[in-house]
């Protein structure tokens, strides 16, 4: 698996079971705290509401009741003496006292300019008409708000008198069946009329079938109480309105700021145990195996030279390549250093024999000119010996020359050139020299082989650094065979011999300047390095097959038509 998602995949696993175990056990918290509050809610809303009903309701009804009218000022100092006197209204807020509709009328607190009215929609009444009460929170307040419908008579109750009308008057009876029934028959309406009761658009609620209703006149919003006592029907006009209690709930603004607090402590741990789960997931996947791929780059590799297995993830094969990466560059700059060693070696044995010969040359000429006398012979002698001179610096020229060209690329003179003439020439050059060395020269040439553009003097000498090398490898005899055909778009050379053969650890550096294996027998192994760079230079190819025993091929590969370089 790649690290990026291997490291993603453990992240976000984390991160996700974390949360989720976050979850779990911040819901069990939240249910069993919100069931707490739920009941501590309903429990205190059981209080509340009995003060309200009992305590606070009571009192402005009985005070209602004695003075038969609505007196603000006398209300606010019942509900200030109540304040005073009574421990359950040490929570109570606010009370608010309507008259009639929801517009207040009277309060606890006397000067309440943020309220004019009981806040109550179709909703809220109808629910205060089934329940009896409302209990609700108070928006951007630590209060609770319960509102309760007060009916109380202020003028005593007045004898309904029937009169006659259109038709027969009703019986008793029927007055209650169309009372029961929701509906006020026109002589009962006339008889309310007759007594100042006016129910124009008037709602009849049943309270005991047959002996008590309430009818509230919808249009003027007044409430009337209809009674049967004995054979007569008595009615009475109700005062109504809300009495509206504002309580501190502080109990339950505690558990909701505790729960809100540890609903922030639960996340800061939360918060704090992702950063420490994904800082040792990140210390462990990432920061660990690059510290170790640091500590073996700085140990060069030392380290971990005895180890035999890593991760698995791609910083362990990334550590493993890197390993071997330095141990192939150590051994690559060992064989360098030792390539080094040959090469400055191979230079010092290329240039010691010319300085050698001209050093004995100049120390002849000096004994020579330093006779008393120098005869016309002696004068011929010192010619020969500066032409040995002159021998000897050109030769250190060439290898001065070989040198250079070593390390960039070489000049090619490009012609075309009859490629197996070029190769028969080579041969006959080395006709003495393989029949001295009992070796065979064999050749087969394809007689439809075209001419080659190259550089015939640097293919002549990379023809015969092979050939040489074939004949060396070969000191008891043997055959070398010679073979060119045409392989579109190149022609092709084979030269194999029968020879010894090239040890095949040392196969990879046969192309390297000044590596040899023939130190005793003079070999300063520039011969294949130079040849190697020709055929390069001509943008072709060269390649080698050898086995100890049985002897050595290379196959030279060049292109027919010239390539730039």
């Amino acid at each position: 698996m790649r690290l990026q998602w291997k490291y993603s995949l453990v992240i976000n696993l984390t991160v996700v079971a974390v949360l989720v175990a976050f979850y779990f056990f911040d819901s069990i918290r939240v249910r069993r705290e919100m069931n707490a509050l739920h009941a501590l809610g309903a429990e205190r809303g059981a209080e509340l509401k009995k003060i309200a009903e009992v305590t606070i309701l009571g009192a402005v009804l009985r005070e209602l009741e004695a003075t038969h009218t609505f007196d603000a000022e006398r209300i606010h100092a019942v509900l200030r003496q109540l304040k005073k006197e009574h421990a359950d209204m040490k929570d109570v807020i606010n009370v608010h006292v309507s008259l009639h509709d929801t517009d207040i009328h009277a309060s606890l607190l006397q000067r309440d300019d943020n309220t004019t009215g009981i806040n109550l929609d179709a909703a809220a009444r109808a629910q205060i008409e089934a329940k009896g009460a409302k209990i609700d929170t108070v928006e951007g307040q630590n209060a609770t708000a319960i509102v309760i419908k007060y009916l109380v008579p202020l003028v005593a109750p007045k004898e309904i008198e029937f009169s006659g009308g259109y038709g027969e008057t009703p019986s008793q009876e029927t007055y209650e069946t169309m009372l029961d029934s929701g509906s006020i028959h026109f002589e009962l309406w006339k008889a309310l009329v007759a007594n100042d009761i006016y129910v124009l658009d008037a709602a009849v609620t049943v309270e005991k079938p047959g002996t008590r209703w309430q009818i509230s006149d919808i249009e003027k919003g007044n409430t009337y109480t209809l009674s049967k006592q004995e054979e007569t029907l008595w009615v009475q006009k109700l005062q109504t309105g809300y009495v509206q209690v504002l309580f501190n709930v502080p109990d339950i603004d505690k558990s909701i700021r505790y729960s809100l607090l540890m609903h922030a402590v639960l996340i800061v741990i939360v918060g704090a145990l992702l950063v420490i789960l994904v800082g040792l997931t990140t210390n462990h996947l990432v920061m660990k195996p690059l510290e170790r791929m640091t500590r073996i780059i700085q140990s060069g590799g030392e380290m971990a030279s005895h180890q035999q297995s890593y991760s698995s993830d791609e910083i362990g094969r990334a550590t493993h390549n890197l390993v071997r990466m330095l141990w192939q560059l150590r051994e690559s700059h060992s064989k360098r250093i030792a390539a080094l060693g040959q090469f400055a070696a191979g230079i010092a044995h290329e240039i010691r024999n010319p300085l050698n010969s001209i050093g004995m040359t100049a120390q002849h000429l000096k004994a020579v000119f330093s006779q008393p006398k120098v005869e016309p012979d002696d004068i011929g002698e010192a010619q020969e010996l500066l032409d040995i001179v002159n021998q000897k610096i050109d030769e250190l020229k060439q290898i001065s020359q070989e040198f250079l060209t070593l390390n960039r690329p070489r000049k090619l003179n490009v012609e075309s050139v009859e490629f197996n003439s070029l190769v028969e020439r080579v041969l006959s050059e080395f006709a003495l020299i393989a029949a001295e060395a009992k070796v065979q020269l064999i050749w087969n040439y394809d007689a439809d082989l075209p001419e080659v553009a190259l550089d015939a003097a640097l293919i002549r000498q990379t023809l015969f650094n092979l050939i040489q090398n074939s004949i060396q490898a070969m000191p008891k005899g043997g055959s070398i065979y010679i073979t060119t055909t045409l392989e579109q778009p190149n022609a092709v050379l084979e030269i194999r011999d029968t020879g010894i053969g090239i040890p095949e650890e040392f196969q990879e550096q046969i192309y390297d300047a000044y590596f040899t294996t023939k130190e005793a027998s003079g070999g300063i192994g520039l011969g294949l390095a130079i040849s190697h760079q020709i055929i390069a230079a001509h943008n072709g190819k060269i390649e080698m097959r050898s086995k100890m025993g049985m002897g050595t091929a290379f196959k030279i590969s060049l292109p027919l038509t010239p390539r730039n370089p």
